[in-house]
C-alpha cells in the first residue's frame, strides 16, 4: 500500500444510491468539466469567435471540480475520492493529464487558426482533435464506473501525434 490509511469498504457503504459508483468511488459529474470545453470547441468551425470561451477554460482536479459544484453529494464525492482504491486513482489521474494537455493543445492550435483557416480546415482539425479528446474521456468514464485502464507509451504517442 501507499502508506496512505483509506476508508474504501465505509465509503463503497456510504456512496449507494448516489451517483457515486460503489467500485471506484468516483463520480461521473466530474466528466461535466471537459464536456463543457469539447461543445464550445466543436462549435469553433461554425463560430470561430467562440475559442475565445475556449481559452478561459482550465484544467481542475477531481476535487476542485466538486468543490466549486452544484453537485449534491459534493462533500461525498471528494470523501470517497480520497479513499478510493490506489489502483483507480492512479488510473484515473493518468488519464485526466492527458485528456487535459490534449485539450489545451487544441485551444492553442485552434485560437491561433481561427485568425487564418477557413471552415473547413477548422472543421477538419477539431475532428482531429476531437479523436483524441473523446478516446480519452470514454476510458476515464470507464475507470469511474469500475474498469481501469492504463495507458503504454504507443497509445500516449498515438494520442498526441498530430
Amino acid at each position: 500500500m501507499d502508506g496512505k490509511f483509506r476508508l474504501t469498504r465505509t465509503y463503497r457503504l456510504l456512496v449507494r444510491g448516489t451517483n457515486i459508483n460503489a467500485t471506484s468511488l468516483l463520480a461521473t459529474d466530474y466528466l461535466n468539466h471537459f464536456n463543457e470545453v469539447v461543445m464550445i470547441l466543436e462549435m469553433v468551425p461554425d463560430m470561430p469567435e467562440i475559442i475565445e470561451e475556449a481559452l478561459e477554460w482550465k484544467p481542475a482536479s477531481y476535487v476542485e471540480h466538486f468543490a466549486a459544484s452544484v453537485f449534491s453529494d459534493k462533500e461525498l464525492a471528494i470523501w470517497a475520492y480520497k479513499n478510493a482504491p490506489k489502483e483507480y486513482i492512479d488510473s484515473f489521474e493518468e488519464l485526466v493529464a492527458a485528456l487535459d494537455s490534449l485539450i489545451q493543445r487544441a485551444i492553442t492550435e485552434l485560437s491561433q487558426l481561427v485568425e487564418t483557416a477557413g471552415e473547413d480546415e477548422l472543421r477538419a482539425k477539431v475532428g482531429e482533435h476531437m479523436k483524441g479528446i473523446r478516446e480519452l474521456q470514454e476510458r476515464i468514464g470507464g475507470v469511474i464506473n469500475g474498469t481501469v485502464f492504463r495507458l503504454d507509451q504507443k497509445q500516449i504517442d498515438l494520442l498526441f501525434s498530430p
